[in-house]
């Protein structure tokens, strides 16, 4: 894997700027906490919540939910993951989504936007039933099928078969509970948050691992999207050399991600 990224993609081109959403929802405005220039208090979850239903709902014709103290999901990184792995994908066959959190809206996006067929996991009992709720509510039951894992990610939960894809993006924060009781910013539960050890990577090295050797789960392509170059190469060391490997980054103001695609061919 090169040590730079195959390409840059700014995560504002796929969203709206708030102007344009205070246009068509006025009443947002009294959330303002500055008029020039325009600024919410995106430390508030409740106004960063309300403000992600409306651009999903502009943007992609998404109608969501979110559970108090759950992972509220920034449409500009999700939709920029979506758009490049759908320009990968060049065959017929089902994506799987690992972790479909509270949300789903990896899963409704590949199905609404991209007229894909979803096979999602969830593992948490009450995201699984909000995720299933919001592909309900958006009437994508036909594209999108949810599987409850008990602690599974991809060995004895996949059905036996061939995917065009893999998408996740997985816990990546160390063993630290504290992460779950901050009062302001973005929120999260256990399962959506921690992804075990002291850097964050078990859960997503698991994933990669079985993802790889699961004999009888053939994925064409896997992605992942992680939070720092730390993870970044220690991903790389685990990665087979046999196997074509990039990455690509994703901004969205000052903050990076990096998404990881190993060709699995």
């Amino acid at each position: 894997m090169k040590l730079e990224p195959a390409e840059i993609i700014e995560a504002k081109y796929f969203t709206l700027p708030f102007s344009q959403l205070l246009e068509k929802y006025p009443f947002l405005n009294s959330l303002l906490i500055s008029v020039d220039p325009l600024k919410f208090d995106l430390g508030d979850p409740l106004v960063l919540s309300l403000l992600n239903k409306y651009l999903y709902k502009e943007v992609v014709g998404l109608e969501i939910s979110i559970p108090q103290n759950h992972l509220i999901p920034s449409l500009g990184i999700r939709y920029a993951y979506c758009e490049y792995m759908n320009s990968l994908l060049k065959s017929n066959y089902p994506v799987i989504e690992i972790g479909t959190g509270s949300n789903a809206v990896i899963s409704m996006i590949l199905a609404k936007v991209y007229k894909k067929i979803v096979l999602a996991t969830e593992v948490e009992k009450k995201s699984y039933q909000s995720a299933r709720e919001n592909i309900e509510k958006n009437h994508l039951n036909n594209s999108i099928k949810m599987i409850q894992s008990k602690g599974e990610i991809i060995h004895n939960l996949i059905p036996k078969g061939r995917y065009s894809g893999l998408l996740c993006f997985p816990p990546i924060y160390r063993d630290d509970l504290t992460i779950l009781s901050k009062k302001r910013g973005w929120k999260g539960s256990q399962s959506e948050l921690i992804g075990g050890g002291k850097k964050g990577m078990d859960f997503s090295l698991k994933l990669l691992e079985e993802a790889l050797e699961t004999k009888d789960v053939k994925i064409d392509i896997i992605s992942l999207m992680i939070l720092n170059r730390n993870q970044l190469n220690l991903i790389q060391k685990k990665l087979p050399k046999d196997r074509d490997t990039h990455f690509i980054q994703i901004n969205a103001g000052t903050r990076k991600r990096y998404v990881v695609i190993i060709e699995n061919k």
